[in-house]
């Protein structure tokens, strides 16, 4: 199928205002038996115009890299996707799902600023006034379901992710960074309220903790309650990070180091409910904190089940 995907997305936020265009040229075929699907967009144009930004906001954000990626900016390149999905013939056996993705952006773009334009007095080239972004990201999640019973089953899911900006770029646009937590991922926080690293937790804690790598990993355990209502147990580990640090831009903890990364995973339990209404599936997952790489040293375990450590989360459909 050849597809021309056109969409325009509004957001209101407290903390900004912005609007985000997009006009892409799409390829996808999938093999015989279903399995295998491919997606490749040769181009892909994303326009994303900060038209407001509240000044408190964004003065508390002493991270330059992450103001950078706040910028109205042009994103334009290319993009493709892979899925393998083994579960058509059997909705209720063992099951696997794979999914990559893969974009790029800016390079065809860079090539011509070379060759016909001069750079701006911040070093960088513009597209009709607005400075495009530079980057390749790529990342990978692979999940298993392994059937105990009619209603009863045995979930987990591996995802690692990372994008590197260069060139023209000085960080990842906000759209494209990584971040953890909300009803499909560390559930027992909010969604960009996790990490990067042991970066301290920002006070006021406004929802931005990001960065250009994530590493997670998920275990699920699910099982019929009564009727139409399910339920599910879980444990969630991960958390995102920096992948460099040599601008002096970006906090040294929230830098990925393969020497002590594992110590800065999150990690979080919880319960949750689902309402299997036939052609959807509502749920509510409550999760709570075990460790917590943000807080002070000597209070990262937690034992103190608090309100403050646990997270509510609602979502449509299973997480993984």
């Amino acid at each position: 199928r050849t597809n021309l995907e056109l969409s325009f997305n509004y957001q209101d936020r407290p903390y900004y205002r912005r609007d985000l265009s997009r006009v892409s040229w799409a390829y996808s075929w999938r093999s015989m038996n279903g399995r295998y699907s491919y997606q490749l967009r040769p181009i892909d144009i994303n326009w994303i115009n900060v038209g407001y930004i509240n000044e408190e906001f964004f003065s508390s954000l002493e991270n330059e890299y992450l103001r950078q990626s706040y910028l109205t900016q042009a994103i334009v390149g290319l993009s493709g996707s892979y899925t393998y999905n083994n579960q058509g013939k059997n909705p209720n056996g063992n099951a696997t799902l794979m999914r990559a993705n893969f974009e790029s952006s800016g390079n065809l773009l860079n090539l011509f600023g070379v060759l016909f334009s001069e750079k701006k007095d911040d070093g960088m080239y513009r597209l009709l006034g607005v400075r495009y972004s530079q980057y390749v990201r790529g990342d990978l999640s692979v999940s298993r379901k392994i059937s105990l019973g009619e209603r009863t089953a045995l979930a987990g899911r591996v995802f690692a992710g990372v994008g590197v900006p260069y060139g023209n770029s000085t960080a990842l646009p906000f759209d494209r960074m990584f971040y953890v937590g909300g009803s499909n991922s560390m559930r027992g926080w909010t969604p960009r309220t996790l990490g990067p690293g042991n970066t301290p937790a920002q006070n006021p804690p406004y929802p931005v903790q990001m960065g250009d790598m994530r590493l997670e990993a998920n275990l699920e355990f699910r099982f019929p309650v009564w009727g139409m209502f399910n339920g599910a147990t879980f444990l969630d580990m991960g958390n995102v990070w920096y992948i460099d640090s040599s601008k002096g831009e970006v906090p040294a903890d929230g830098v990925f180091h393969f020497d002590k990364f594992y110590k800065q995973l999150g990690l979080n339990t919880g319960l949750g409910l689902r309402v299997d209404i036939t052609f959807v599936i509502l749920r509510l997952d409550w999760g709570i904190q075990l460790h917590n790489p943000n807080a002070p040293m000597g209070e990262r375990w937690i034992h103190n089940f608090k309100w403050k450590n646990t997270a509510l989360n609602f979502g449509v459909g299973y997480p993984f």
